[in-house]
């Protein structure tokens, strides 16, 4: 996924957890992740879920769990309605919430320090299409819709995408 992402956006930071599900309860690991984002002057943070994910495919299937976290969360997310696409959405969405947290970036939201963003794609359909958490403060959900539409631009070099 990574070379697709360079492709479109140039040369990024990557900070990778399977299905885009990172968990923060590490605050150590939290205070490290915050302080490069500090350090490279990072202002704005993509979510990117690929709707080809195998954690994805596995839980519209019904495969049995494995031992990865992010596999029960996508299954209580999942209904037997969705497909890809619609499952990816709704993970990214959830993971938007969650790191939308006080505890996490909430504060440098507020503050306008950091923009929070989500982005679906397949390498299969060159597809890049943005995701929008509707209780994202409304400044932040314009600046998605105007700077992540499909025709993405590349992105300084300051940027991170999980």
């Amino acid at each position: 996924m990574e070379g697709f992402i360079r492709r479109h956006f140039g040369n990024v930071f990557f900070l990778t957890s399977p299905a885009s599900v990172f968990d923060f309860r590490d605050e150590a690991y939290l205070n490290e992740v915050k302080k490069m984002i500090r350090n490279e002057g990072i202002q704005d943070i993509y979510l990117v879920g690929d709707v080809f994910c195998q954690f994805v495919k596995n839980a519209l299937v019904s495969r049995e769990l494995g031992f990865f976290s992010c596999e029960q969360l996508i299954r209580e997310l999942c209904l037997e309605t969705d497909t890809p696409m619609t499952l990816t959405e709704k993970l990214l969405k959830k993971q938007l919430y969650e790191l939308s947290a006080e505890r996490i970036f909430g504060r440098e939201l507020e503050k306008g320090e950091v923009r929070l963003h989500a982005l679906m794609i397949s390498k299969a359909e060159n597809l890049i299409s943005p995701v929008c958490g509707e209780f994202m403060p409304q400044k932040q959900r314009e600046f998605t819709k105007k700077n992540n539409g499909t025709n993405l631009e590349p992105v300084p070099s300051s940027e991170l995408i999980l």
